[in-house]
């Protein structure tokens, strides 16, 4: 069970609502106290937490992502710790769903949708494999489906 951190502040950010649990971590909708921008904030679990090698990894991947530059990586703009030992990242705050809710929610998707997406997704691992960043875990709930702004 995770604990409800609903308005508590990481960092300059009061933390809204929960909007998603993984085997590791959480994801809470977040605004700036000061400026009003809103965000996400990643934590771990305390659990994964105590483990070291796991909270090193847990910020090599925020360095890495960043160092990636392609529109179809969300940004990170802030990292550290809270006071309760939890490591914390500051993320773009994406609108839209996972591929896995719209398999689940639509079923298989029509060709050119899932051709379109396919490519959105190589053009993104193109990128990451081009800076020396190889995904380990690619999978539907790890993609990121956003509304296009052009339509």
């Amino acid at each position: 069970m995770t604990a409800d951190l609903t308005n508590k502040t990481i960092g300059n950010y009061k933390l809204l609502r929960l909007i998603g649990e993984g085997g590791m971590g959480v994801v809470y909708e977040a605004e700036h106290t000061a400026m009003g921008r809103r965000a996400a904030v990643k934590m771990l679990r305390a659990e994964s937490a105590r483990d070291e090698q796991t909270i090193r990894r847990f910020f090599n991947e925020a360095r890495a992502t960043n160092e990636v530059k392609h529109p179809g990586i969300v940004q990170i703009y802030d990292c550290g710790t809270a006071a309760d030992g939890s490591p914390w990242l500051i993320m773009e705050l994406l609108e839209g769903e996972t591929l896995g809710a719209r398999l689940t929610r639509l079923g298989a998707l029509p060709p050119e949708e899932a051709v379109g997406l396919g490519a959105q997704a190589a053009s993104v691992l193109a990128a990451a494999h081009k800076a020396g960043i190889v995904h380990r875990d690619l999978k539907p709930d790890n993609l990121f489906v956003v509304p296009d702004p052009n339509m």
